[in-house]
């Protein structure tokens, strides 16, 4: 008599499904030879984004393709659907599929896993229409066109002999607001030392801080990582305005809640993240900021076939009072935890609460200028840098694009140390030229002018 193999789906292609289906394979592997058991893969976007490399890409240390790993080769025995899933119901263990191509499609399952991350936060006025955002693809890939652009108005107005102010705004003191903040200054003072055309332009940068200090998310103890912060961000120029909201986006810039307007030409939003919903689970369980209740197990109230990790669960570990942060590290253990737990429910075995207590917070101001802390300890500096880098290295999914992503390390390392002639962008006839100069010093990132002109 035949069997129908037992169906886990997995919904979205971010940390969680990725480490959630690699706990299913280390539990089920012989089932899924056997044909007992089978995983399918539901996400509309062909590539899992490593966000953590984020504001190097944007400045051009790292290749927008070497961030990028391809879901068929991380989810190698499972089927990936290209498609989102536009209605779920959870009664008759039923996805309607809108597939990529035009059609759709209907999966049954046996345990899902709602994986399906986060957005970014549209709440402020003109935000969603002004301001360039981060968290999906093209919206990002806006972001460093609209940086490329800034960067060629400045290269213009400099061989125009003329002096251009351009103003860029960061909304957001997190880690992600501080990262593009420092990262795009050090970009900045690089093209200055490269081409002393950039010499003339009058660029720069304000961070607008809604809350009293930087970093609002840890805890108050952590004075060490937000002096230095503080102490970095002066040292680039980088205006910071605390205790200050944004109440609405224009294309000219924003107006504060204290009535004051700051022009800026670009306004990066780092804001905060929403929860993205699926037709028929409105009804699960969920908090305030839309994020699903789960038991110590990681299953949703009520439905023990229905599992929750990432950013869109309201999860807690054994023992402690908190949510579990909406970040890559979390997601990626209760990915882990549920997909463990999935496993078990298949060969019906008993659950295992989820217990982690975490590792630690970092980021990059810039090359060397890495924060972070590990079990409560504060790192400043290259240690913490260089932790941050390791790091970020062993939750790369791909082996493949780790290591082309670590070639463009290698690339960048090796020319910080060569004196180079060095190019000097300038337009004729609307057209962005550029001729060999001599240049006395070190060799700082010259791929980065390539962010100029293509």
């Amino acid at each position: 008599m035949y069997n129908i193999p037992k169906q886990i789906v997995l919904v979205g292609g971010g940390y969680a499904s990725v480490w959630a289906y690699r706990s299913i394979i280390d539990e089920l592997q012989l089932e899924m030879i056997a044909g007992q058991v089978e995983i399918k893969v539901i996400c509309p976007d062909e590539c899992h984004v490593f966000h953590g490399w984020t504001a190097e890409c944007l400045v051009g240390i790292i290749a927008d393709q070497n961030r990028l790993s391809r879901l068929t080769e991380i989810f190698k025995y499972a089927e990936v659907i290209k498609g989102k899933a536009v209605y779920i119901d959870p009664e008759s263990k039923k996805i309607d599929v809108a597939l990529s191509s035009g059609t759709k499609r209907w999966v049954s399952y046996d345990q899902i896993l709602l994986a399906t991350g986060s957005a970014d936060s549209a709440l402020v006025t003109g935000i969603e229409r002004h301001a360039f955002r981060l968290k999906s693809e093209d919206a990002y890939h806006a972001t460093k066109r609209r940086i490329k652009y800034l960067l060629e108005k400045a290269a213009e107005s400099n061989r125009l002999k003329t002096k251009k102010t351009i103003r860029f705004i960061i909304a957001g003191c997190g880690f992600t607001g501080l990262e593009i903040a420092s990262n795009l200054a050090e970009l900045i003072q690089d093209l200055k030392k490269q081409y002393s055309g950039f010499m003339q332009a009058d660029i720069s940068i304000y961070l607008i801080n809604s809350k009293k200090d930087l970093l609002p998310d840890l805890p108050s103890g952590f004075r060490r990582i937000r002096k230095y912060s503080e102490k970095t961000l002066s040292k680039y120029g980088i205006e910071i305005i605390n205790q200050t909201k944004i109440t609405c986006v224009t294309d000219h810039g924003v107006f504060l809640n204290d009535g004051s307007f700051i022009e800026s030409d670009v306004v990066i939003s780092t804001i905060g993240q929403v929860r993205n919903i699926i037709p028929g689970t409105e009804n699960l369980n969920r908090d305030s900021e839309n994020k699903l209740f789960t038991n110590s197990f990681l299953q949703t109230i009520g439905h023990p076939d229905v599992w929750v990790a990432g950013d869109s669960s309201n999860a807690r570990s054994t023992g402690n009072k908190n949510i579990c942060p909406a970040n890559a590290l979390w997601a990626i253990k209760l990915g882990e935890h549920a997909g463990r737990n999935m496993a078990r429910a298949i060969l019906a075995r008993s659950l295992k609460p989820f217990s982690y207590r975490g590792l630690g917070q970092c980021a990059s101001l810039g090359i060397g200028k890495g924060i972070g802390e590990l079990y409560g300890i504060q790192f400043t500096g290259w240690i913490a840098w260089i932790m941050r880098w390791i790091f970020f290295q062993h939750f790369m999914p791909s082996k493949k694009t780790m290591w082309r992503e670590m070639k463009d390390w290698l690339t960048f390392f090796i020319s910080v140390k060569r004196k180079y002639f060095g190019l000097n962008v300038y337009e004729r006839d609307g057209i962005f030229h550029t001729e060999h100069r001599r240049t006395k010093g070190l060799k700082i990132m010259p791929f980065l002018a390539g962010i100029i002109w293509d």
